[in-house]
């Protein structure tokens, strides 16, 4: 019966870093591997007759649930039903999350050492992609930013999302010798520096200085961690690059005509910093009701508010399709105080699950730094990583640590 088990359990590690693998990849590939991940779990679950309900993953299940329920009160009822189907995978996964068996903190180690490799490997293959057309066509944008994960048809947010979990993964847990260790920090940190995600690279260095801290035992590990990240901060800003030019940027930012001019003149350059700024000046134009307050205008149905209001700044067209740029944001907007309030309850919940399961608090924190920035959940691969890693820390056995990895 034991071997039984390991198999299944083997089975779901590996199709669980395969689910994750494909995040990367075109969105037929992750569609499909969530489809053989989510039929292996029901088959697993209905073979073990295990139907007890892990009650830490109801408000992430109610959470789902709800934003789904809005379509009954949308203000734009066809976009709320699209977006019911773009959605379900992270139903599902809370519905998966709360009846999967428990697994070891060595399987679930094994994924996430696994899986970094995996992305190390991407890593390098896109760097040396971008090399390459660097030197035919002599464009410095192909080796940062956006063009370094342009030929996956990626978005470097969402790359250095899933980087910087690996980076700190491996600074704080990787099972490799320590030559393989350092290989995948270097390949991953320069990887990570490259792809000039502002927020994600500061939420990084500051994790890492917390893991190095309280982590290293050894003081001479510890000094060089540290000058590996003092002279990767002094590279960047010493040197003119396009990483110094993005945080030198926002030090332009104009927030008072942000908040209060009327309409924009054309050709103006926004900040990140700007742009997100306004879409919370948007947010506040279009919230008009306490409907809208308490239950929200329905899942996605804030787009063509978001858009009519643009139109009235007159602000650049590509500003008209963009959503809050903030989760939380987003979620208020669409799902009300309710929404916001069990999103909250979510996340405060893997806060405390992953205080007794260390090494997901890197996950943790940067998905709630990430949040202020992005709106996740509302994009596949954002869905698709948070999602599973979030029924990953739930599943944990406290009490049984398996000797064998997957």
């Amino acid at each position: 019966m034991n071997r039984v088990n390991y198999i299944w359990k083997s089975l779901f590690g590996y199709l669980t870093l395969v689910l994750l693998s494909s995040i990367l990849l075109d969105y037929f590939y992750s569609s499909l591997a969530f489809g053989f991940w989510f039929a292996f779990v029901v088959t697993w679950v209905v073979k073990t007759k295990q139907f007890y309900i892990d009650k830490s993953l109801l408000p992430f299940f109610i959470f789902t649930l709800f934003s789904f329920i809005t379509i009954a009160w949308s203000v734009d009822k066809p976009q709320t039903m699209h977006a019911i189907g773009r959605q379900t995978p992270l139903f599902l996964l809370a519905i998966a999350g709360m009846f999967l068996p428990k697994l070891s903190n060595d399987i679930i180690k094994s994924i996430f050492d696994r899986f970094s490799v995996f992305v190390s490997g991407l890593s390098i293959l896109l760097t040396i992609l971008a090399i390459i057309k660097y030197y035919k066509y002599g464009f410095e944008g192909f080796l940062y930013y956006h063009e370094l994960v342009s030929p996956l048809e990626l978005n470097a947010i969402y790359v250095s999302y899933i980087v910087s979990f690996c980076f700190l993964h491996t600074l704080q847990n990787s099972t490799k010798t320590l030559l393989v260790k350092i290989i995948k920090l270097l390949v991953l940190g320069v990887f990570l520096i490259m792809l000039s995600s502002k927020m994600i690279l500061f939420i990084t260095i500051i994790l890492s200085a917390l893991i190095i801290i309280f982590k290293f035992k050894n003081t001479l590990y510890k000094l060089m961690a540290f000058g590996l990240i003092l002279l990767a901060i002094i590279l960047v800003l010493v040197f003119a690059n396009p990483i110094k030019n993005r945080f030198i940027s926002e030090f332009n930012s104009s927030y008072k005509e942000i908040l209060k001019k009327r309409n924009f003149e054309k050709g103006r350059v926004y900040t990140g910093f700007e742009a997100r700024l306004l879409q919370i000046r948007v947010f506040k134009e279009i919230m008009n009701t306490p409907k809208d307050y308490v239950l929200g205008m329905g899942l996605d149905a804030s787009k063509r508010q978001i858009a009519n209001t643009h139109r009235g700044l007159k602000t650049p067209t590509r500003f008209h399709t963009y959503n809050f740029h903030n989760q939380y944001l987003q979620v208020f907007a669409e799902l009300g105080l309710i929404g916001l309030f069990l999103l909250s309850v979510s996340l405060a919940l893997a806060l405390k699950r992953a205080l007794s399961a260390k090494y997901f608090l890197p996950f943790v924190f940067i998905s709630m730094a990430l949040f202020l920035s992005e709106s996740v959940l509302w994009r596949q691969r954002g869905m698709l990583f948070f999602g599973t890693l979030y029924i990953l820390l739930f599943i944990i056995d406290d009490n049984h640590e398996s000797k064998k990895q997957i």
